[in-house]
């Protein structure tokens, strides 16, 4: 093969890859964090939420408040005591699915490097030395 098609193929081969996993990285690092919150119809009762997150009220859990009958919910039509089902929570998922992403991420990070190396070979062309005495 000819040095110089070997150079236009590192050259093409390694930038292309190199711009690809650059925009994948600078697409992660660009987004919004404030799209992963859990969906207003689908925020969780407060019961199925006590393995993620505690309540507190004064110095007493909200859960122990609630039975206790020390909550009032104010509506138009008066006052009257709230119960487990009054209370809904929603999430943001942001650290979970950013923390899913680290292995794909590490995978676009060594292929930036590796490709940014042999966009570099071809920039700098080494490669096989041309032979001085004209033969092959």
């Amino acid at each position: 093969m000819p040095i110089g098609i070997l150079r236009k193929y590192l050259l093409i081969f390694g930038g292309v890859f190199f711009l690809m996993s650059a925009l994948q990285l600078v697409r992660f690092f660009n987004q919004r964090a404030d799209i992963w919150w859990t969906p207003q119809a689908l925020a969780l009762p407060l019961a199925d939420c006590s393995d993620r997150v505690q309540a507190f009220v004064g110095e007493v859990t909200l859960p122990e408040q609630l039975k206790a009958g020390r909550l009032q919910l104010v509506t138009d039509m008066g006052a009257r005591p709230m119960t487990e089902s009054d209370i809904r929570l929603r999430f943001n998922n942001w650290d979970r699915t950013r923390a899913e992403r680290i292995p794909s991420l590490l995978g676009v990070g060594v292929a930036l490097g590796a490709s940014g190396v042999i966009f570099l070979i071809g920039v700098l062309g080494w490669g096989p030395i041309k032979p001085m005495d004209g033969t092959r």
